[in-house]
């Protein structure tokens, strides 16, 4: 637990280890104090990726906000059910030298360049208990957002190219007004012009997922350096898979009708490994779902469930053949390899 402010970068930069994880997870449900720590912290972190950077009155009004919160509280940094002896908490300043130590090691300096001066950014959230939320930008163009997911995007498109940046689920339906319009989302760019498609990029996942549905688009994805190291232009029904840890690309045809599914609840899945499956059942119902085996995490399934179903039935469904015992502890499942 000492080093929980370099595992909470780890957990921010999605390259945090399994042992990281458990000791993350063991200090996150802790505590409500921790859980609101964490979800500021994210919102820092989240406005300097993607290259859309919030000027300085908005960093310092993100950073107020914190230090007023570590003013009023005192964060735990050990679950409450531990001994006095074993129970420390950070002082205001300590808490902030942490934070910012740790958001210097993954770019904050960055946050208070590229920004065109007096714009205005709008963000929408959705959480696990929304199902659907449409966006309208202010271009004409509409975006169906996903269950717990982040659009940032300004009030109004300015410049000859429009830019919004994604982290998670969404359709795109973009209006061709002659200018460029791009989406950056963890570690990728979509470029296009007038079309629809459909983007699954979580920044905590280890994959990202493009599918267009008509029209035409020209993918980017960047190293770990930012310079571009896949260029891909996808036609109809064309879907690229980018593996984050390795940095590389699959290009598939696939049913598009499946992968807009999920606006009307549904999700279906043909020859996708369990832990994308996890990773959506998730997002969808506000829990961590752990795979001890790596092999189990890899294998892939084909079938659908809908989002009025109870977690424990889809789980039951996961499990079909047998080969996992599982159970349920507060808001955390285990799926162990029998």
């Amino acid at each position: 637990m000492k080093n929980i402010q370099q595992i909470i970068v780890h957990v921010l930069q999605n390259e945090v280890s399994e042992e990281e994880m458990v000791v993350f997870l063991d200090w996150f449900h802790s505590s409500r104090e921790n859980k609101d720590l964490f979800f500021q912290l994210k919102n820092i972190y989240d406005h300097r990726k993607g290259g859309l950077m919030p000027d300085s009155d908005e960093m310092e009004a993100s950073w107020n906000r914190l230090i007023q919160k570590l003013e009023n509280n005192s964060w735990h940094i050990f679950p409450s059910a531990t001994t006095k002896s074993n129970h420390v908490k950070l002082s205001r300043w300590q808490a902030v030298a942490a934070i910012f130590a740790g958001l210097l090691i993954i770019g904050a300096s960055l946050f208070y360049g590229r920004m065109k001066q007096n714009s205005v950014w709008v963000e929408v959230r959705t959480t696990s208990s929304d199902r659907l939320q449409i966006v309208h930008l202010p271009d004409g163009s509409s975006v169906q957002l996903n269950v717990c997911s982040f659009l940032k995007y300004p009030k109004k498109f300015t410049g000859k190219k429009r830019q919004v940046y994604l982290d998670g689920e969404a359709i795109f339906d973009v209006k061709n007004d002659g200018r460029s319009f791009e989406v950056q989302s963890d570690k990728q760019q979509i470029v296009v012009l007038g079309t629809q498609f459909n983007v699954m990029d979580y920044s905590k996942d280890s994959y990202a997922v493009t599918t267009l549905i008509h029209g035409k688009i020209e993918l980017k994805t960047f190293d770990e350096s930012n310079n571009i190291k896949n260029r891909i232009v996808l036609t109809p029904k064309q879907q690229v898979l980018l593996d984050k840890n390795a940095e590389y690309v699959t290009l598939s045809e696939v049913d598009t009708d499946d992968i807009m599914s999920w606006t009307t609840g549904i999700y279906s899945f043909e020859d996708v490994p369990l832990e994308q499956i996890s990773g959506r059942l998730e997002k969808m119902f506000d829990v961590t779902i752990v795979i001890p085996d790596e092999k189990s995490r890899k294998e892939k399934y084909t079938g659908k469930f809908s989002s009025s179903q109870a977690i424990e039935e889809i789980v039951q469904i996961i499990n079909f053949k047998g080969q996992f015992e599982y159970h349920f502890r507060n808001d955390t499942i285990v799926l162990q390899r029998k």
